[in-house]
């Protein structure tokens, strides 16, 4: 993994994060932002970058807490919530555009071919910078939020009501069992994208709880987790890598 150095114009912040070379591939390559959960930059996150840069993509993590220079305490269930509200919406998805737009300006990156794919938090933020940004080729978004609690200066507007606002194909992985998601949140979101006319598919995976892809907790669910990597890589192939058109 190499550095990645983009200037947030709009926040006058010079910001890093990380850069993974497509194995393999041809330059120009189709690329992926990947958005990790609230825990942030961890090995997990890196060991995703490294599965997507062998099937061809140009990779880079998106660290939302490099200028505090750590991620959050997540050690108890209370104290991730209070990291979920402290991180800030508007700002996250400032740092998500101008690391696009630098991805867009690097020579081993084919401009038009960009995603996102995000887990939790990270899902949700891929779906939030499909719905804000012009030109993303395709979004995954596994188990992202989809109803706010409540509406701050810091969550300013739900998921749900930002639909009508998406501009690219969109992929979501869900588990029946996940306690932060309910079901109901799950159909009114599908029935919205559906009303919209957007172009979506929504995978539910029965009985898996949220974070059924992170091997290294006890909700990893091998089965689910196998099945949504298999449908993100037909889905990014298709949209992002022009791998699987005929």
């Amino acid at each position: 993994m190499q550095d990645f150095s983009f200037t947030n114009e709009a926040r006058g912040e010079e910001l890093t994060a990380l850069f993974a070379e497509p194995v393999g591939g041809l330059m120009p390559a189709p690329a992926v932002l990947l958005l990790p959960a609230i825990a942030g930059v961890n090995r997990y996150v890196m060991r995703v970058a490294e599965r997507l840069a062998s099937r061809g993509y140009a990779v880079v993590v998106l660290d939302y807490f490099f200028r505090e220079g750590q991620a959050p305490d997540v050690s108890t269930p209370e104290r991730i919530g209070a990291a979920v509200r402290a991180l800030p919406d508007p700002r996250v998805l400032s740092d998500i555009d101008a690391a696009v737009a630098q991805l867009r300006r690097d020579p081993r990156v084919a401009p038009e071919r960009i995603a996102t794919l995000g887990f939790c938090i990270g899902g949700m933020y891929a779906y939030l910078a499909a719905c804000e940004l012009d030109g993303l080729s395709a979004s995954v978004n596994y188990y992202g939020t989809v109803r706010y609690d409540e509406i701050s200066q810091d969550k300013p507007a739900s998921p749900l009501e930002r639909v009508g606002e998406l501009k690219a194909p969109l992929l979501c992985h869900f588990g029946t069992a996940d306690r932060l998601i309910s079901s109901a949140d799950v159909d009114a979101f599908e029935e919205s994208l559906r009303s919209s006319q957007k172009t979506f598919e929504i995978c539910t995976y029965r009985g898996a709880p949220h974070a059924f892809d992170e091997h290294f907790r006890p909700a990893f669910r091998p089965v689910a987790a196998a099945e949504a990597w298999r449908r993100t890589l037909t889905f990014l192939d298709w949209y992002v890598g022009g791998f699987g058109r005929p």
